[in-house]
C-alpha cells in the first residue's frame, strides 16, 4: 500500500474535507487490499486501464491526460503510465512474515518495480484541453482524444515517443497574424473535424478564442472497428468512421451522422451498446435528455419521459452482460437503471450518490457492480444492484458496497481493470491519480 503526501494541496480545501481525508487516511490499511496514490503536476480529466497485462512484473498500463485549462498549453498532453501492483511477488511465504509489523514482507534481495506510476509515453496535445481519451478496442495503439477546441484527435501510439520530437505544421487554419503555427510541435495521425456544421470556427490559440462547442465525450464501437460516437457541448451528437482516413489529408471532415438537435443545452455523454454494432445511448443537460439511437435507420428509437430525472444527465452506460440494462446519472446524484425495452416507463431501480455525479462505470468482471464518481464531493461509490434495497447504517442503501474517500476534490473519471475484478482507477481535480482495491472482507463478506 503506497501513498504520497498531499499536504501541498490542503491549503485551499475545506476543513471538513480535510478532516474526512484524515479519517480516511488513518483507516486505509483496514479499507483496502491495495492502494496506490499519486499526485501529478496537473489534474487528468480522463483515465482508462489498457486491456493488456505484463504478468512477469504485474504491470498495468493507464491512459491519462494533463489538464491545464489553457494556463500552460505546452503542458497539455495525453500520456500512458505504468504501474505494478506487485501481485507477481510471493508475499505469503512464512519466511517473509515480519513479526514486529505483523505483515508479510519480501526479503531484502527482492527487486521492486517503481512504487508509483511511471510515465511510459507522452503525446503532446495539438490544441485545447483533452476532455476524454479512449483507445480503440480492436487496436489499443489507436487512441482518440476529445478536445475543448471541438476537434477529436486520433493518435497511433507506435508513432510517438519521447525521443522522436516532431515539428510538423498540420493545419494552416491555426496560424497567427504572422503566419506562425501555434501547434507546430504537435503530431497526430487523424482528426475528426466537422467543417460544415456548428464546429467550424477558427481557433487562434488555447486561451482567448477557443471554440465554444467542445467535444466532451467519446465512445468507440466495440463491434465495428473504427466507428466512434462523440457528444458535443452545444448539444449535437456525431458518429465518425476512421476507415475514411486518407493519408493525403488527415482531416476527416464529414461525420457519418450529425444529430444537431438532441439537446440545445448540451450533450454530456454518448455510449455504444457493447453487444450491438448500431445502437448507442446519449444524455444531455435537459432532464429528459436520455435517448437511444440507431445508426442503421438514423433515427432516435426512444427517450425517457419528463419528470423522472430532475436535472441534467451527466452520464449513461450500458451494462456489459445485459445490454437491456442502461444506467444514467444526473446533477442531483440520482442514478437510474432503465430497461431499454421500456425506456419511456419508470426506471426499474434508483440509487442516490448524494451529490452531482460526473461519470459512472459498470464493472466488466462483476457485472452487477456499478461505480459512481462524485463531481463535487470527491467520493467514488461502488454499488451492487443485486442487493435488496434495505436501509443500512447512516440511512444509506444496502446496495452501497464501498466508498472511496481519498480524493479531496471532484472526481473526473473512473476505470475498472480487466484482469483484477476489483481494481479501479480514479482521477480528481486535486491532481491525484488513485489505483485501489477494496478489502475483500468488506465487499465480499463471508
Amino acid at each position: 500500500m503506497e501513498m504520497e503526501d498531499t499536504e501541498s494541496i490542503k491549503g485551499g480545501i475545506d476543513e471538513d474535507l480535510q478532516l474526512r481525508y484524515s479519517h480516511w487516511k488513518k483507516n486505509t490499511k483496514l479499507l483496502y487490499d491495495y492502494l496506490n496514490t499519486n499526485t501529478s503536476k496537473w489534474p487528468s480529466l480522463t483515465c482508462q486501464f489498457f486491456p493488456d497485462l505484463d504478468t512477469t512484473s504485474d504491470t498495468h498500463r493507464l491512459l491519462l491526460s494533463s489538464f491545464t485549462s489553457g494556463q500552460l498549453p505546452e503542458d497539455e498532453n495525453v500520456y500512458i503510465a505504468n504501474l505494478s501492483t506487485l501481485k507477481h511477488l510471493n508475499w505469503a511465504n512464512l519466511n517473509n512474515f515480519d513479526m514486529d509489523e505483523l505483515e508479510f514482507k519480501p526479503d531484502n534481495s527482492t527487486k521492486f518495480p517503481p512504487k508509483h506510476l511511471t510515465t511510459n509515453l507522452t503525446i503532446k496535445f495539438p490544441l485545447g484541453d483533452c476532455n476524454r481519451a479512449r483507445y480503440m478496442p480492436q487496436n489499443v495503439d489507436v487512441i482518440a482524444a476529445a478536445s475543448s477546441s471541438g476537434d477529436i484527435y486520433v493518435f497511433d501510439r507506435t508513432k510517438h515517443g519521447s525521443r522522436r520530437l516532431r515539428k510538423t505544421i498540420h493545419d494552416s487554419d491555426y496560424q497567427d497574424s504572422d503566419g506562425i503555427n501555434a501547434i507546430e510541435t504537435a503530431h497526430y495521425e487523424a482528426k475528426f473535424k466537422d467543417d460544415t456544421g456548428d464546429n467550424g470556427k477558427i481557433v487562434i490559440d488555447n486561451i482567448d478564442r477557443m471554440d465554444s462547442n467542445e467535444a466532451v465525450s467519446i465512445s468507440w464501437n466495440l463491434q465495428k472497428e473504427g466507428i466512434l460516437v462523440a457528444a458535443y457541448s452545444e448539444g449535437s451528437i456525431k458518429t465518425w468512421d476512421l476507415k475514411k482516413f486518407n493519408i493525403k489529408d488527415k482531416n476527416i471532415d464529414k461525420p457519418d451522422w450529425n444529430i444537431t438537435s438532441f439537446d440545445s443545452e448540451g450533450c454530456n455523454d454518448a455510449s455504444w451498446m457493447p453487444l450491438h454494432d448500431s445502437i448507442f445511448a446519449a444524455s444531455g443537460e435537459s432532464a429528459d435528455s436520455l435517448a437511444l439511437f440507431d445508426t442503421r435507420t438514423k433515427k432516435e428509437i426512444s427517450r425517457i419521459r419528463s419528470g423522472i430525472h430532475k436535472s441534467g444527465i451527466n452520464a449513461c452506460k450500458f451494462n456489459y452482460s445485459n445490454n437491456m440494462l442502461l444506467a444514467s446519472a444526473d446533477n442531483d446524484g440520482k442514478i437510474n437503471m432503465w430497461d431499454i425495452r421500456n425506456l419511456s416507463q419508470l426506471p426499474i431501480m434508483t440509487l442516490d450518490h448524494g451529490s452531482s455525479v460526473s461519470t459512472i462505470e459498470w464493472n466488466p468482471n462483476e457485472h452487477a457492480v456499478l461505480a459512481s464518481a462524485g463531481q463535487h464531493d470527491g467520493l467514488v461509490k461502488l454499488w451492487d444492484i443485486t442487493q435488496d434495497d434495505k436501509p443500512a447504517e447512516g440511512n444509506s442503501s444496502s446496495r452501497l458496497l464501498f466508498v472511496h474517500a481519498g480524493h479531496m476534490l471532484g472526481v473526473n473519471d473512473l476505470s475498472w481493470d480487466l484482469h483484477d475484478p476489483w481494481l479501479i482507477s480514479s482521477v480528481s481535480n486535486d491532481n491525484s491519480i488513485h489505483i485501489w482495491k477494496p478489502a475483500a472482507n468488506i465487499i465480499q463478506p463471508a
